[in-house]
């Protein structure tokens, strides 16, 4: 665990979206499958291509509590999010949605709405081209933009190209509608939303308003008290499903 961040869920006190597959049987259409470079992924800390048990169990805590405070709920879109960039939310929301995907007939979508600065590619070790972006702008059809892994039961909607006002894209009527189309469509899987850090643009804040549940990451020994109230007070504090302590010390 030296250079793994540790993800714990601690409260705080105060198949994919588009066509079914038989439709797309009938329909003669293949989803878009992408083999993911493992070695890339470990080098990443993406538990895809990490093993390390000690790694896995940590994340597979962090999947479970979070499943048993939202199945039965019809509470299935989550938002991660953080105080401050470079908390670790991206890694967590990763690692999140993959473990989740791991659990028995569970699938998971993990959805990057980094519009400014996209960060799940890298991740992965993809190259994209399109993505969210094409569909809020240019109306491209979401199936054409879905990335069916090889990680069984994960699927990906990359960024696509970078859009300078996001704030106002991701605030669009369009963006809400798509939200709850993932939602409704497909009540059994999870999505996860990748977000921006709260205290830097206005990204996330706009779009908290649209999930139904809200993980904080926060940086052990970095992200102040004051930092972490602040961003709190920008949320909806009954959505707030509890916090991810990142980069925590071990202790017995």
């Amino acid at each position: 665990m030296n250079k793994l961040a540790k993800a714990m869920l601690k409260a705080f006190d105060t198949e994919t979206l588009g066509p079914s597959a038989e439709q797309n049987k009938r329909a003669g259409q293949k989803s878009k499958t992408v083999k993911l470079n493992k070695s890339h992924m470990a080098r990443n800390l993406v538990i895809g291509g990490v093993t390390d048990p000690s790694v896995l169990d940590y994340y597979n805590l962090l999947r479970t509590q979070v499943l048993q405070r939202t199945r039965g709920e019809q509470k299935n879109v989550i938002m991660v999010t953080s105080a401050l960039p470079g908390e670790g939310c991206s890694l967590t929301a990763t690692n999140l949605a993959i473990s989740i995907a791991r659990e028995l007939n569970q699938f998971a979508l993990l959805v990057d709405t980094h519009l400014r600065n996209p960060v799940i590619d890298e991740y992965f070790g993809i190259t994209t081209k399109r993505g969210l972006s094409d569909y809020l702008v240019d109306d491209v059809p979401l199936f054409d933009l879905l990335i069916r892994t090889d990680l069984d039961k994960l699927t990906l909607l990359p960024v696509g190209r970078t859009i300078a006002g996001s704030t106002e894209i991701l605030g669009s009527p369009k963006m809400r509608t798509l939200v709850q189309e993932m939602k409704d469509r497909y009540p059994d899987r999870y999505v996860i939303f990748n977000c921006p850090p709260l205290l830097r643009v206005p990204d996330a804040l706009v779009f908290s308003s649209y999930v139904d549940q809200i993980l904080l990451v926060v940086e052990a020994g970095r992200t102040t008290e004051r930092q972490i109230r602040n961003a709190l007070d920008l949320l909806d504090r009954d959505k707030v499903l509890g916090m991810v302590l990142n980069k925590a010390k071990e202790t017995l």
